[in-house]
C-alpha cells in the first residue's frame, strides 16, 4: 500500500521534478555566460576597499562574510604570477552575485557582480540601491554565524554556564573520545552552505557530549572509564530513550 502510494506520487509530482531540472540546467548555462570569477576579482580588486572590508589577493574568500574555503584554493607561493592568483580566484567556489538584480534592470557587468558564499548570496538584500548592499556586506561574519549555530545548539540541548567547565572535561577525555568515536559522523550540508566538504555539525558535537555527561552522572558508579564501557542505557536497549536532566 505504502509502496503504491509513493509511485503514485512521484507520477503525480513528476513534471515538478522535470521542470526543476530544465531551471537547474538554464541556471548553469546562463551562468557559463556570466564574466569569470577571475575577472569580477581583477576589477574589484583596487575598487572594493572602502565599500567593504579589503580582498586578500592570497586567500580567496567570501566579499561579505570572509568564509574561506580552505587552503587547497590558497595562492600557495609568494612569488606567484599574475596568472596564477587569476587561476586560484576561478577555482574558488564563490558564487557570482549581481549587486543589483536583472530583474530590477541590474546588468551582468563585472561593476555589478560580487563573489559570495551561497548562504550569502541568499540573504543578501535585492534592491536596485548598490548602497544598501553594501552596507549589508560590511556587516556580515562567518564566525558570528557559526557562533550563533553552537548557541542554537546550546538552547536546544539545555546548556547553561554552570555546565561549561563539566562539557569542556568530557570534550577533552579519553574516554569520552572512544566512546563517541563510532557514534558520530560527518554531515555534508544540503544547502552547501558554508563548508563545501563535510563536517561535524555543532549539534552533534554538543548533542554527544551532554548526552555523555548525563551517561556519566546516572550511572551508579558516577565512573567516567565504567559509564563509558556501558555506554547503552536500558532505555535504549528496551527501546525508549529517556533524556535525563542534568541538575546543577
Amino acid at each position: 500500500m505504502a509502496v503504491a502510494f509513493s509511485v503514485a506520487m512521484f507520477a503525480a509530482y513528476r513534471p515538478t521534478f522535470i521542470s526543476c531540472r530544465r531551471i537547474a540546467m538554464a541556471r548553469a548555462r546562463y551562468d557559463d555566460q556570466l564574466p569569470s570569477r577571475a575577472r569580477i576579482f581583477e576589477f574589484w580588486k583596487d575598487r572594493i576597499e572602502g565599500l567593504v572590508r579589503p580582498i586578500y589577493w592570497g586567500e580567496p574568500a567570501c566579499w561579505a562574510c570572509r568564509f574561506h574555503y580552505g587552503f587547497k584554493y590558497d595562492v600557495k607561493r609568494s612569488d606567484a604570477s599574475w596568472d596564477q592568483i587569476l587561476r586560484c580566484w576561478d577555482r574558488i567556489p564563490l558564487q557570482r552575485c549581481h549587486i543589483v538584480g536583472r530583474s530590477l534592470g541590474g546588468s551582468d557587468d563585472v561593476s555589478n557582480l560580487f563573489l559570495l558564499c551561497r548562504e550569502c548570496h541568499d540573504r543578501m538584500p535585492n534592491t536596485n540601491i548598490p548602497e544598501i548592499f553594501y552596507e549589508w556586506a560590511r556587516a556580515q561574519s562567518w564566525s558570528r554565524r557559526e557562533d550563533e549555530k553552537i548557541l542554537d545548539a546550546m538552547k536546544a540541548f539545555g546548556v547553561e554556564d554552570a555546565m561549561a567547565p563539566d562539557l569542556e572535561r568530557v570534550l577533552e577525555s579519553e574516554d569520552y573520545k572512544v566512546w563517541s568515536e563510532d557514534r558520530r559522523g560527518l554531515h555534508w550540508p544540503q544547502s552547501n552552505y558554508a563548508s563545501i566538504s563535510s563536517r561535524l555539525t555543532p549539534a552533534t558535537t554538543l548533542g554527544l557530549a551532554v548526552y555523555y555527561l548525563r551517561l556519566v552522572k546516572n550511572h551508579p558508579s558516577g565512573n567516567e572509564a565504567k559509564a563509558a564501557q556501558e555506554s547503552t542505557p536500558r532505555e535504549v536497549q528496551s527501546g525508549y530513550l529517556e533524556i535525563w536532566p542534568v541538575s546543577y
